[in-house]
């Protein structure tokens, strides 16, 4: 059984199973508008008959979750495949020079809790020089293992070979810059600890050893950095 009425100039179809059709005499659902839609006011969803919906947080998007169920506000960095970045953070100084040990460069350490499950792509520039004092002879270059930890652990890699020129060799005129690129897993909630660490392994006629984090020389700075991007599941 259906029933039609007209207020102010529309059709309004109600049937006997408790349907509502704007501007439509066969509604397909509890509620049909056959036209525009305006809301001037908070948009809710999911609940039940005795909660009211969630009109959840600005920014968020509405995600569908499929036929006879509740569509839910996400974040975009939530959904599946989305990108967005992490953090990018830059060296402030410099590791201890000529170390054989694992030190930190300054600045280049962040604790990064996932919003979502997702990849953690991760790249860095980092970059080496020779200390201040670099040696006798003339040549003078020093082996440099770089790391990035994640959590405390030793994760991904790199090596650098700095240089000095002249003799007596100059120390700082010829940095090395290495790139590291990684990925790990993430999980929602969970935090993770970045921390970028180096040491010297193989020193060569004398030297010093070399730094990592934030070259100088005379006039010229550049800082080692540290990027990562979330890719949401």
């Amino acid at each position: 059984m259906k029933k039609n009425f007209i207020f102010g100039g529309f059709l309004l179809s109600l049937t006997m199973y408790g349907q509502v059709g704007i501007k439509t005499d066969t509604p397909q659902k509890s509620l049909h508008v056959n036209g525009s839609l305006q809301i001037t006011n908070e948009f809710n969803v999911g609940g039940d008959a005795r909660t009211a919906g969630s009109a959840e947080s600005p920014g968020q998007v509405l995600t569908s979750q499929g036929a006879g169920i509740a569509p839910t506000w996400n974040s975009l960095q939530a959904l599946s495949g989305q990108s967005s970045l992490a953090f990018n953070i830059f060296s402030t100084g410099k590791t201890v020079n000529g170390s054989t040990v694992f030190n930190s460069v300054p600045g280049l350490n962040y604790t990064y809790t996932a919003p979502a499950n997702g990849v953690l792509l991760i790249q860095a520039n980092i970059y080496t020089a020779l200390g201040e004092s670099s040696g006798s002879g003339s040549l003078v270059f020093t082996n440099t293992q770089i790391a990035i930890k994640v959590n405390g652990i030793e994760t991904f890699y790199g090596m650098s070979t700095p240089i000095g020129s002249g003799n007596p060799p100059v120390a700082g005129m010829n940095p090395e810059t290495t790139g590291i690129i990684g990925k790990i897993n993430v999980t929602k909630g969970t935090a993770y600890a970045f921390d970028v660490v180096a040491k010297d392994v193989y020193k060569y006629n004398g030297t010093t050893g070399a730094y990592a984090g934030t070259f100088t020389w005379n006039v010229y700075s550049s800082q080692s950095s540290i990027i990562a991007t979330l890719i949401t599941n």
